[in-house]
């Protein structure tokens, strides 16, 4: 068994326009004060990450690290979040998504497309030359607007759908594999990925493929009242990123996981800061080194009610403390027996 990474942090909820949170370099100290060892990258910032620049150029890539072993601190993965949902969206959100493009591809859907997959594509690349083995994406959505459906669906709606997310996604994947990277979807409400048997569809339609895997996220399985703990067993094989997130699922007379068109503060599903949910850390931990998960322990604040910065602070500490320092003997090796064949067998009352 092998001791889980971290604590790690995904800088993408704490970047901002003043100090220290505007640049790389700055944000990675800040983070290391606070006592997280590693820091998983948004590739879509370029207050703190140049993905272009880092496909073209190997030296920004070796400056990079460089720059960040100086500080003290690893880069754990890098994210396409924001540019995997635009590999895949469904025209009702066009104009939202228009906000999160460059100036260039607004009003241009098929442009669009392509161009986050083009950035999907160089981030395995980057991942390679910066000596990571794993990235963390989302899968977009063409039939999130179906999902729960009047008028019925027509059939074979959803089986074209993943068809399609097969077809677009499938050369993708062939990137990472030729990279040596795994690509892990984040498995989320509002992307065609949603919970297990949405993975599932998506991995027939990819055909398996080794590079298909998770990103771990229990907050988004409790948020739809899910076995986030048995999701494990299932899945362990497929799971090679974890995110450290809280959240809570409290229903009531008026509301339950649609959450009513509420704001988060209002929401029976909401996320919480570490330790202010209902998510069990000592289970989730311990399945996952059960199954010697390998990869790192990376916390994601999104929290409707605590600030980040005090998230943040008391965020290194959960982690660590959850982390299990794998053994590396059994328990009850004292009491060997030093048995041999012979033994074995007389002891079950066979001869010779």
């Amino acid at each position: 068994m092998r001791t889980i990474k971290g604590p790690g942090l995904f800088l993408a909820q704490f970047a901002q326009d003043t100090v220290p949170h505007n640049s790389l370099e700055s944000i990675a100290a800040w983070a290391r004060d606070y006592g997280y060892k590693g820091i998983q990258i948004p590739t879509w910032d370029r207050r703190l990450f140049n993905l272009d620049l880092a496909y073209d150029s190997e030296t920004y890539c070796d400056e990079l690290k460089g720059k960040l072993a100086d500080i003290g601190i690893a880069i754990t993965e890098l994210s396409t979040h924001f540019q995997g949902q635009m590999v895949s969206v469904h025209p009702a959100y066009d104009l939202m998504f228009d906000g999160q493009c460059p100036p260039d591809l607004r009003g241009n859907p098929e442009k669009r497309r392509h161009w986050a997959a083009d950035q999907v594509r160089k981030a395995a690349t980057v991942s390679r030359r910066l000596g990571l083995t794993e990235h963390v994406t989302f899968s977009g959505a063409l039939a999130w607007p179906y999902f729960y459906p009047y008028p019925q669906r027509p059939a074979g709606l959803i089986e074209e759908c993943f068809a399609e997310q097969g077809r677009r996604w499938r050369p993708l994947l062939d990137a990472y594999e030729e990279a040596g990277v795994d690509l892990c979807f984040e498995i989320h409400p509002t992307e065609d990925i949603f919970d297990g048997d949405t993975f599932e569809m998506f991995l027939d339609a990819v055909d398996g493929h080794a590079r298909c895997n998770i990103n771990y996220d229990a907050s988004h399985f409790i948020k739809q009242a899910m076995d986030y703990i048995g999701f494990i067993d299932v899945y362990h094989e497929r799971i090679k990123m974890f995110h450290v997130k809280d959240a809570e699922f409290n229903p009531t007379a008026r509301q339950g996981v649609f959450g009513g068109y509420k704001g988060w503060l209002e929401r029976a599903a909401r996320d919480r800061s570490l330790g202010h949910g209902q998510v069990d850390f000592k289970a989730v931990f311990s399945k996952m080194a059960q199954y010697d998960f390998a990869g790192w322990a990376v916390y994601e604040w999104e929290c409707c009610l605590q600030h980040p910065e005090i998230a943040a602070r008391a965020g290194s500490d959960f982690i660590a403390r959850h982390i299990i320092e794998v053994t590396d003997r059994a328990f009850d090796d004292f009491a060997a027996t030093g048995a041999d064949m012979a033994v074995n067998r007389a002891l079950l009352g066979m001869k010779g």
